[in-house]
């Protein structure tokens, strides 16, 4: 009987053992995506208690238990309750792909960048037409770009991969009609009558008859801008087509055809109206009792440069001392641009090509 009895017993824990195992919920931790747009993780498994944190749509969390419905799971360094209903074993595919950076064309006029991949995200920038855009991620039918240093995000239809035809630079000597008989051209121009920032060109006619340009580069003009009316002391520039004069220097001939004179500590160009040497350069030492002001020619800037044919008739007060000469700012009125630029100019030049100079606003350029 205590044998039976023992047996009974044996079975009977084998049995329970076997019926704890069903019931216990235990599974092995297993990696699942959240269906719901979002889900709550609870403290229990049931609604009635309390959210410790919330997941998205396509996050993934480590169930470690189930329990009826509910499966607990670990987010991070969280662990808490989610209904089963709303988890898969089966990965999401991503809606964002991210690619390898590239660069992409802005085709619209102006281009809205967002903070998001939305028209109701706020803006953060905008581009316009052709500007190029560095592309590091896509979502749907919109594109992260970066500019610069700001991100955001853009409608990928007002891109492209077509890089714009760059515009060709207009040739601005096309269509003067005052330089007939020259073949080499100097163009000096500003966006108004207020700015000491000019642009200048220079073209040369070839064989054809075809003015062909040489260089395009940034100067710099009187510092209060051009002048129709010039007077002695007022910092602007004169507007007008003018012969080149002679070519100077204080580190030797560059190259240029022009005339050339190397300047001395004696070298003075005379400012002084009531002088009748007004407007000319001379000796110090020769003429200083024939002139009151004079202006020293031994100065940085006039390390290399050419006299621009201004006020030949010297009428007093009508401005002296008009060169073309190196400089980085503003000038008291002269036309100034880089070293390198004025050596190079000096170099091209050429007598024989009857060069000008012409200095205007450039709306004003088809008077000539």
């Amino acid at each position: 009987m205590k044998k039976v009895f023992a047996l009974f017993v044996a079975a009977l824990v084998l049995f329970t053992g076997f019926h704890m195992k069903d019931t216990a919920h235990a599974t092995t931790s297993q990696t699942k995506y959240v269906t719901a747009s979002t889900l709550n993780v609870r403290s229990g498994p049931s609604t009635k208690y309390k959210v410790i944190t919330a997941v998205k749509r396509n996050q993934s969390v480590r169930v470690i238990q189930v329990k009826g419905s509910w499966n607990k799971v670990t987010v991070g360094k969280k662990t808490g309750w989610v209904s089963g209903t709303y988890l898969t074993a089966k990965k999401p595919k991503t809606t964002t792909t991210k690619s390898t950076i590239k660069t992409m064309y802005v085709t619209a006029s102006t281009l809205n960048v967002r903070t998001g991949p939305s028209t109701k995200y706020k803006v953060v920038i905008a581009v316009k037409k052709n500007q190029s855009v560095k592309v590091t991620q896509s979502k749907g039918s919109w594109s992260r770009v970066t500019i610069g240093k700001k991100t955001g995000w853009v409608s990928n239809k007002y891109l492209s991969t077509k890089k714009p035809a760059t515009p060709k630079p207009k040739n601005l000597a096309v269509g003067l009609k005052t330089v007939g008989k020259n073949r080499q051209l100097i163009l000096v121009t500003s966006n108004g009558y207020n700015t000491a920032s000019a642009d200048i060109h220079t073209y040369e006619k070839n064989s054809r008859g075809t003015w062909v340009q040489v260089l395009s580069t940034k100067g710099h003009i009187g510092k209060y801008g051009f002048t129709t009316n010039m007077r002695e002391g007022e910092a602007k520039s004169p507007i007008g087509k003018y012969t080149i004069g002679t070519a100077f220097g204080q580190k030797g001939n560059p190259g240029t055809k022009l005339p050339f004179r190397s300047i001395t500590s004696d070298d003075v160009w005379v400012d002084d109206p009531k002088s009748p040497l007004y407007n000319t350069w001379q000796s110090r030492k020769k003429t200083k009792n024939r002139w009151k002001s004079a202006e020293n020619m031994k100065i940085k800037a006039y390390t290399y440069g050419f006299v621009i044919n201004y006020n030949t008739k010297r009428t007093p007060y009508k401005g002296s001392a008009i060169f073309f000469h190196i400089g980085n700012s503003y000038t008291l009125g002269c036309t100034a641009t880089s070293e390198a630029n004025v050596k190079s100019i000096l170099k091209w030049l050429d007598p024989a090509k009857n060069p000008v100079i012409i200095q205007t606003p450039i709306k004003e350029l088809t008077k000539y």
